[in-house]
Order: structure tokens, then sequence, then C-alpha cells
């Protein structure tokens, strides 16, 4: 073989080899990519996640029973709330709603909340301070956060409750007047803050938290 030939014959092994080397590591990269991206795509969604806006088979009983489930809710409340009365004696008892009042009686920028509305046959939810079944806490609502139900960003205002009955008579009413912690607090309403953006008859996000039973999400509406 002349030294023509064998330059040509070692040019080729050469190209051969760098052939053989590449193709794997370009294999290997398309497969890291492929599988980066279907493991993004199959991330289950947060099961405590709070929706932005009301979806359109909104279930405000099924909704907060599986969030509660997922940790919203103290596993000790699980049995009541899966129980054949869970629905109205439980779960509904810790949804808010607006209580009729009268003219003049919730500030401006506020909206008064009660839970558990009698009218949909649900339990009405009572307030207490800590007592010998309820030794570590008491039982009310110690924040309420309000959101302007949109799929945008809106401002979100929460109003904190620190204690109940508690000195600031501001941030309570007395449905029916009287003394607030009458018929075991029933009669308690709670003023909360609106965001500087929502006006009556928006549609608002509700999503508060009960000492003793946990946090729980609604909507409703702002009334004129």
């Amino acid at each position: 073989m002349t030294n023509l030939d064998r330059r040509t014959f070692l040019r080729s092994l050469g190209s051969s080899a760098v052939a053989i080397v590449l193709a794997p590591i370009a294999t290997s990269c398309a497969a890291e990519t492929l599988t980066a991206t279907d493991t993004a795509s199959i991330a289950p969604p947060d099961p405590l996640a709070v929706p932005r806006t009301k979806p359109t088979d909104w279930d405000p009983i099924d909704f907060n029973r599986r969030r509660g489930h997922a940790g919203a809710i103290p596993e000790s409340y699980y049995p009541q709330i899966d129980g054949p009365d869970g629905a109205t004696q439980h779960l509904g008892k810790h949804l808010p709603y607006v209580p009729a009042l009268d003219a003049g009686a919730v500030p401006a920028g506020m909206i008064a909340l009660m839970w558990g509305d009698p009218s949909l046959g649900y339990a009405r939810h009572p307030n207490a301070v800590p007592n010998e079944s309820n030794q570590m806490h008491g039982h009310w609502y110690d924040w309420i956060e309000i959101r302007k139900a949109t799929a945008g960003e809106a401002e979100s205002r929460r109003s904190d409750y620190p204690e109940w009955p508690g000195s600031a008579a501001s941030s309570f009413r007395v449905f029916g007047g009287g003394d607030i912690t009458g018929d075991g607090g029933k009669n308690t309403v709670y003023l909360a803050a609106l965001p500087s953006d929502v006006r009556p008859g928006d549609l608002v996000r509700v999503h508060a938290n009960c000492l003793t039973h946990g946090e729980y999400v609604d909507f409703l509406v702002v009334p004129a």
C-alpha cells in the first residue's frame, strides 16, 4: 500500500469513528429532554390550591371535604364531615353567608358574614372561648381573607380576629341584638374588610379559618 493509499484509508477510519461516538450522545440528549418534559406535564395539582374564580360546577361541600382531607381540616374532624350529616351539620356550618342587617350596621368598605346559613338547612356556627372540651383554643374564625373572584391579578384583604368576643367592638355585630355570647355565640356577625377593587354586586372568594375545625372556601356576592 502506498503512502497516499494509507493516508486515505486512515482518514476514512477517523470519519467512521467520529460518527460512531456522536450518535449515542445525540440520542441520550433527546431522551433526557423527553423525560423532563413528560415529568412536568404529569405533575399532580396542589390539593390545597384555592381557585381564583368560581368554577362552573362549583360544589362547596364537595370541594371543602376534598381539600379538608388534603390537610385543610384537622384529621380529628374527618369522622364528622364524612358522616351521614356531614354536609349540613359540619361542612355547611362552616360556609359563609351574608345576613340581613339594619341599614348602616356595616361600615363602608366592609362586609358582614355569618357561618351556616339556616335557609339552606345548615347548622348555625357557634362561637366560644376556650373551655373544658376545647382547652387549647376557642371556637371562632381567627382570620378571613377576601379576594375579588377574577382570573387576573387582584388585591386580597385579610381580617384578623385574635379573640372572641374580644374588646374590639368594631370587629363584630350581634344578629338581632343582645349579648354576643348568647345562644352559644351563634348570633355573632363578623365584619371583614373588602379589597379596594370590590364593588356591590361583585362576586368574591371568601377563604377563612376556624380555630377548631380548619379552613373553608366559598364564593358569594357583595350586597348593595
